[in-house]
């Protein structure tokens, strides 16, 4: 365990390897792929390394 508990931002893993897996199916049957950004819910978890 790390002292101080580091502050960390919590990322969905499994949506952003099923949404790169989509848009890499996409690429490869050179469909037409209208998404340039996509934003997935995240959020920063406070912990004692930041004030």
């Amino acid at each position: 365990m790390v002292r101080p508990q580091l502050t960390t931002i919590v990322q969905p893993l499994y949506d952003i390897g099923a949404v790169a897996m989509r848009l890499l199916t996409k690429y490869m049957n050179k469909e037409n792929v209208d998404e340039n950004i996509v934003v997935l819910p995240h959020r920063i978890e406070k912990r004692k390394s930041t004030k």
